[in-house]
């Protein structure tokens, strides 16, 4: 009989452990990476997990559980370039940021390749050497142009996107095989009409951020941090602007002024990097109620005393 009972009891104990364990937060503490790769719009994977893209500053900051499985390798790949892989080594604890880098270097197509890094403010324009066009730029104004150091060189390229003006330039350095020049371009947007003006908006220098009239997205900062919105002077005016970026603090405020056609009223933004938090986590109920699993240890305490 006291052989039952303590078997019943330990029974029980052993239930209610399980119930309190079930009941737990699932998840735990965050950590970050932040991973490095010198260039804008390369995919960033750890172990066979996709954890996004990089920046316009070339970084890309990922979280991971502390208590996790921890990731032992990660990978960073862009077309036209070789993709890299590196090991992960060293893993942060709550909060915490390691630091992780990522060289990728352009791939060399013939060996007699080189290679022109092109950055504008406007995305979806067209770029062309001479009068060849060579490719359009990418999300953050961004693109690669490889040339053969073999061939004629190129003298001049142009950057073209409908409602800018057109902005051409002369080349005067060439890059040797494997070697990356840069080249910029910034393209101001055109005086259409008569019966358009313009909001030109700086902020502290934050690029890459989404702009807002009312609750019309109207563009992105460029790598200066400003960006020109055309509005219809004869149109119902707006109110209100926003600029937004994640991590940063929304920066939201009043229109006052109204350009006249062809005017241009400057305003600003201050927007400012949000300190790194810990993320809460939602905890995960037990698929079986505590009280019910005390009622089952409770009715085999019962049967087995009834057979006693």
């Amino acid at each position: 009989m006291i052989r039952k009972t303590l078997a019943i009891i330990l029974s029980a104990v052993f239930l209610v452990s399980m119930a309190a364990a079930m009941t737990g937060t699932v998840g735990g503490d965050m950590g970050y990476y932040k991973v490095d790769a010198g260039i804008s719009g390369a995919a960033v994977t750890f172990g066979n997990d996709y954890k996004g893209v990089t920046g316009v500053d070339g970084t890309l900051k990922v979280e991971v559980y502390t208590t996790g499985t921890p990731y032992t390798t990660y990978k960073v790949e862009k077309q036209g370039y070789d993709t890299y892989t590196g090991k992960i080594t060293d893993y942060p604890a709550k909060d915490q940021i390691v630091d992780l880098s990522a060289t990728l270097e352009p791939q060399m197509i013939g060996g007699d390749m080189g290679y022109y890094d092109i950055s504008t403010n406007v995305p979806d324009a067209k770029v062309f050497f001479d009068d060849d066009f060579k490719i359009t730029t990418s999300w953050d104004g961004s693109a690669m142009v490889g040339v053969y150091t073999t061939g004629t060189p190129y003298t001049t390229y142009k950057v073209e996107k409908a409602g800018y003006e057109t902005y051409t330039a002369k080349i005067t350095d060439y890059p040797a095989a494997g070697e990356i020049v840069q080249i910029s371009a910034h393209l101001e947007q055109q005086m259409i009409g008569g019966d358009k003006g313009y909001y030109k908006i700086t902020t502290n220098g934050v690029a890459g951020a989404d702009i807002y009239f009312d609750n019309d997205h109207k563009g992105i900062t460029g790598e200066d941090g400003t960006a020109t919105i055309e509005v219809y002077t004869t149109g119902t005016p707006y109110t209100t602007y926003k600029v937004e970026k994640a991590g940063y603090t929304t920066y939201t405020a009043k229109i006052t002024e109204y350009p006249a056609a062809g005017e241009i009223v400057q305003i600003s933004a201050n927007i400012v990097m949000v300190p790194v938090t810990e993320m809460p986590t939602e905890p995960t109920q037990s698929p079986f109620p505590v009280a019910g699993i005390f009622g089952l240890a409770a009715l085999g305490a019962f049967a087995l005393s009834r057979k006693e």
